[in-house]
């Protein structure tokens, strides 16, 4: 049977404990009443009982002393049978045992034991209802008999029972009402202590907005009150706390994703402890498990690299010593296989009361392709990306430290060589940059395998090789070591397959004890270099100081050069092209003339080499092209009817992917006809049929811009070419034109090749001609045109106006 109530309840226990309280007071009181009501029981026989004797042998002596007991006998039946208690019976005998009286209660028989007082157990007594005594009794002639009386306690029994069952009913009521008393005291105290009970219970599972409903204002209902009030402030700092919480995973689940995304490590030394923690990130970085990992700063100094042991432990005994404020080191960690990985440490250390570090926590990063890329980079930085040689900078550190040796040694001797490709731009413009490339990494290796050993070649700009030789003997070594590069080997051009033959051109400056600058040795061999290069006889030209004194001329034209481009000083002047049938003007060439300041009229050869060393070809080309067209509009807004003009282009020009749009733009902008201007270009740019130019050219042809194609015969095509050129008009190169009248074999050569261009409807103009011979045999020779001093030198626009054909109205 299952319990309304837990025996461990308040209730229980207040209700059990008051119970038993009560039963043993009760108890106590019950027991106290039964012996006092004994006792007086006891009295109140005792003084029955001696009255009763007193009075019967009283009774006794006088009725005996007269012997007149059956008028005794009588006397006591009558008494006893008027009593309804107390006496019972009278016997009197002799000394013999023979009854001399029997009053009362004739059954018995025999007669009773008596005794002379009162029983010692009242309570058995009492149980037998009569009490029996027997006293002696001096009877008539000094006869001892006795008096035996019996003494009726039933009615005195049956009011110690009633008195008794009144008491325990009294008792009973009493225990009744204090159980249910002290019960419903202990609901009330026990429901409220259940409801504190159940209120705590709910706080103890979390539910901190559980509240105690408060009746009365007893100490339960206070307690309560207080209860709700620290409920409602319990609730009120865990909500503080869940929020701090809240924001503490936040920032955890920040800082974890921010060390997620660094991709750092993290580590913790607990200095008096003398462990460390890692972090699952740093035991990759480290490439090693838990157990690989040393337990003590000092075993991780065993993981360095031997080179960063010195460092690392330097800037940590600073940071524990207080010197820095942070902890950093880059440095490189041993990986299992042998191999090591750049990281960078960080930490930071607290410090307890004394100063001393007691903890210190950091991080680890991977920095391995980082310093890899800066290693890759500083290495960049000082190499040539194409051909892999040591660039300017590094080279002139190189020639830095011989000019520091051989202060320190007289007797050291080295030589600064700078080489430039001959014509390496014509292979660009005509093969394109990828076969340049390929042509520069030939011979940039060629150079390498020819040098000695400690001899160093870099690259020091696009077609320009330095070489530094080291410990010469004599600068007859330098020049000997020179001529040996200036034969350079065949390159297979990868369009044709067939080989090309490069050629270079050297200067040399000796490393004489008086220079102090490294780069001013490699400037003097770029002038050597520029002599060089201007010479025909010799590919090989030693620097000397006049050398020196031209570059700084040529420096100031640069200069001035770009001012004139600028200013848009430079002028057009128009040589005359004539048909050599009628020597009528057909067409002009349009040239290029620099009016120096200084040096005065300057012709193109001086400074077009010039413009297209520093790019400005384009610009310049562009600016005579406007020039052209302004004069021929405005000679047309005149009343003349100009022929039309040839400009020339260069092969920097035609690499431009839009240089046919812009010239097309230009003339457009003066309102000309395309047909008034005509392109001439050489025919190298045709050695490759797919080159940038043929595109361009197309273009411009289909505008009507017709095509002339100069220095005929002297460049890399071949005759096979001319049916893919589109082209209208060759030009034959001069230096055919000069010897034609003394060389028979040459004449031949010219004619044959003026039929061919003819059979392909191409039409011819001969250059350089300055004799009434060479214009008639040319003309025998069936050629169109002709141009050159016979007919006229190159004149201004104002002189050239002169030449034209007068307008239609003055020629009416």
């Amino acid at each position: 049977m299952r319990l309304p109530f837990r025996p461990a309840s308040i209730r229980v226990r207040l209700l059990l404990a008051s119970t038993a309280v009560q039963v043993v007071l009760l108890t106590l009181l019950v027991v106290n009443s039964v012996r006092l009501m004994s006792e007086a029981a006891s009295a109140s026989l005792d003084t029955l009982v001696e009255q009763n004797a007193s009075m019967l042998h009283a009774m006794a002596t006088a009725f005996g002393e007269q012997e007149r007991y059956p008028a005794l006998q009588d006397l006591l039946g009558e008494l006893l049978a008027d009593a309804h208690g107390g006496l019972a019976y009278v016997r009197i005998g002799d000394g013999q045992g023979h009854l001399l009286l029997s009053a009362g209660r004739p059954e018995l028989e025999p007669l009773p034991v008596g005794s002379a007082a009162l029983p010692a157990d009242i309570e058995r007594a009492l149980a037998e209802h009569v009490i029996h005594i027997r006293r002696p009794l001096l009877l008539p002639g000094n006869e001892v008999g006795f008096l035996q009386f019996g003494v009726s306690v039933s009615i005195l029994a049956a009011a110690r029972k009633a008195i008794i069952e009144q008491g325990t009913l009294i008792a009973s009521a009493e225990l009744l009402l204090t159980f249910l008393l002290i019960s419903s005291l202990g609901y009330l105290l026990s429901s409220k202590v259940r409801r504190l009970l159940d209120g705590s219970r709910a706080i103890a599972d979390g539910h901190f907005e559980h509240r105690l409903p408060v009746y009365g204002n007893d100490e339960l209902s206070r307690l309560a009150r207080h209860f709700n009030l620290m409920a409602a402030t319990l609730q009120e700092r865990v909500g503080e706390l869940q929020d701090t919480a809240d924001r503490l995973a936040a920032s955890e689940d920040r800082y974890a994703l921010a060390m997620q995304g660094a991709n750092d490590g993290l580590w913790d030394w607990d200095i008096p402890g003398n462990t460390i923690y890692y972090s699952e990130r740093f035991r990759e970085i480290a490439g090693r498990h838990a157990d690989d990992l040393p337990g003590s700063p000092q075993q991780v100094l065993d993981l360095l690299h031997p080179d960063d042991v010195k460092p690392y432990r330097q800037r940590m005994a600073e940071h524990l010593k207080g010197i820095s404020a942070r902890f950093t080191c880059e440095h490189r960690i041993r990986l299992p296989d042998g191999g090591y990985r750049w990281v960078v440490t960080r930490g930071v250390a607290r410090r307890g009361a004394s100063g001393r570090a007691i903890r210190m926590a950091g991080s680890i990063g991977d920095v391995d392709m980082r310093k890899q890329a800066e290693q890759q980079l500083v290495h960049d930085a000082l190499h040539d990306g194409l051909t892999g040689l040591p660039n300017r900078a590094l080279f002139i550190e190189h020639v830095r430290r011989a000019i520091g040796q051989q202060h320190r040694d007289g007797d050291e001797r080295f030589a600064v060589l700078a080489i430039n490709l001959e014509r390496f731009s014509l292979v660009n413009d005509s093969y394109g940059h990828a076969t340049g490339d390929a042509l520069l990494r030939s011979i940039a290796g060629h150079i390498s395998a020819s040098l000695r050993a400690g001899d160093i070649v870099a690259r020091v700009g696009g077609d320009q090789f330095a070489v530094l030789l080291d410990g010469l003997k004599d600068s007859a070594e330098a020049l000997r070591l020179a001529e040996s590069l200036v034969e350079l080997p065949a390159f297979a051009l990868p369009a044709t397959g067939k080989p090309l033959h490069p050629k270079c051109r050297i200067g040399v400056a000796l490393g004489e004890p008086d220079y102090e600058d490294a780069g001013a040795l490699l400037r003097d061999a770029d002038n050597a270099l520029h002599k060089a290069r201007q010479a025909e006889d010799s590919p090989v030209a030693v620097f000397h100081a006049s050398m020196h004194a031209q570059t700084l001329l040529t420096l100031q034209l640069e200069s001035d050069l770009r001012q004139a481009l600028q200013e848009r000083a430079l002028i057009v002047h128009y040589q005359p092209i004539v048909t050599l049938a009628e020597q009528r003007l057909s067409s002009m060439e349009a040239l290029v003339r620099w009016p120096h300041p200084t040096r005065g009229l300057m012709a193109p050869n001086v400074f077009i080499p010039l413009a297209e060393a520093l790019d400005l070809v384009h610009e310049l080309g562009m600016q005579v092209l406007e020039q052209v067209c302004a004069d021929l509009a405005r000679w047309q807004g005149e009343g003349y009817a100009p022929p039309p003009v040839s400009v020339n282009l260069s092969a920097r020009q035609l690499s431009r992917p839009a240089l046919a749009a812009e010239l097309l733009d230009a003339i457009a902008r003066h309102r000309i006809a395309p047909t008034c201007i005509r392109i001439e270009v050489t025919e190298s740019l045709f050695a490759r049929p797919d080159g940038p130019a043929k595109a361009a050219l197309q273009q411009l042809r289909q505008a009507g811009v017709m095509v002339l194609i100069d220095d005929f015969g002297t460049g890399f095509s071949a005759l096979s070419y001319l049916h893919t050129i589109p082209c209208d008009v060759v030009k034959l190169d001069g230096s055919f034109v000069r010897s034609l009248t003394d060389d028979a074999r040459l004449r031949a050569i010219v004619r044959r090749s003026i039929e061919l261009v003819h059979d392909l409807g191409i039409a011819v103009v001969a250059e350089c001609i300055e004799t009434e011979d060479q214009a008639a045999l040319l003309h025998e020779m069936r050629c169109d045109y002709g141009q050159g001093y016979l007919f006229s030198r190159p004149l201004p626009a104002d002189a050239m106006t002169a030449r034209l054909p007068p307008p239609l109205a003055l020629a009416g």
